[in-house]
C-alpha cells in the first residue's frame, strides 16, 4: 500500500484555498467567476457608503464594496426580500430598506439607496 506524506493534506488544503481565491471579489469589486451589473450605491446609518454588484444575467450572487473591503455574497432563501450572505456579511434588502451586518461581532446597519 502507497503511503501519503503526513501534511500532504495540509498541501492539498492551501491549494484549493489559493484556487478558491481566484474567483472572489477583488478589491476593484470585479470578479473572473461572473459578470457583473451596474453599481448601485447606498448609504448606512454610521455615515458609511456601500456599493453593490449583482451578477449578471443572473443575481445569485451579489458583490459589496465599503471602505474597509470587498465581500462576494451568495443568494439564500428568504420568506421576503432578498437576502445574501457571506463571510462574516449578511444583506437583507426589504421594502427598499437594507439590513447589512459586516462583520462577525458587528451590529446591523440601515442602509438605504443612495440618490444621485
Amino acid at each position: 500500500m502507497r503511503r501519503r506524506h503526513p501534511f500532504a493534506w495540509a498541501w492539498m488544503a492551501m491549494a484549493a484555498a489559493v484556487l478558491a481565491g481566484c474567483t472572489t471579489a477583488s478589491p476593484d469589486g470585479q470578479s473572473s467567476s461572473a459578470p457583473q451589473g451596474p453599481p448601485i450605491h447606498f448609504s448606512c446609518s454610521d455615515g458609511s457608503k456601500l456599493t453593490a454588484r449583482y451578477s449578471q444575467p443572473d443575481t445569485r450572487t451579489l458583490w459589496l464594496r465599503r471602505a474597509d473591503g470587498v465581500a462576494e455574497l451568495k443568494s439564500q432563501p428568504a420568506a421576503s426580500g432578498s437576502r445574501y450572505e457571506g463571510s462574516d456579511v449578511s444583506f437583507w434588502e426589504h421594502q427598499g430598506e437594507v439590513q447589512l451586518r459586516w462583520g462577525p461581532y458587528a451590529a446591523p446597519l440601515r442602509c438605504v439607496r443612495a440618490t444621485a
